[in-house]
């Protein structure tokens, strides 16, 4: 049985949480955009994109690697895209939404 877990459970834990330390991978990327754009896709996903970013194969040969039908690579790639963009133009709509507010100056004996 492939799955069978070990004797005595030795790796219980690799199997029960296979994606410890996906955070600290993440946190590695220098770019503030990337993690919030990670955080978008289910866990799975999420290492898929950060195997393809840190060994530089194709997005089909990382999902060969996972053990994934090489289909999920591609679509990991467009979702990833897409939540970019999608990050991307609400990051600018924020911007363009936000209201600096300064004093307004008056000269003296004015009223505002």
């Amino acid at each position: 049985m492939p799955n069978a877990l070990p004797p005595h459970g030795s790796q219980l834990r690799c199997l029960a949480h296979p994606y410890d330390g996906l955070e600290a991978q993440i946190a590695k990327f220098t770019d503030p955009r990337i993690a919030p754009v990670l955080r978008g896709l289910r866990e799975s996903e999420a290492a898929l994109a950060v195997m393809w970013a840190y060994d530089g194969r194709s997005w089909a040969e990382c999902a060969a690697a996972a053990g994934l039908d090489r289909a999920v690579g591609e679509r990991v790639r467009r979702k990833l895209k897409r939540l970019g963009a999608r990050y991307t133009q609400r990051r600018s709509a924020a911007r363009a939404s936000t209201v600096v507010h300064r004093p307004v100056r008056t000269t003296p004996g004015e009223q505002v």
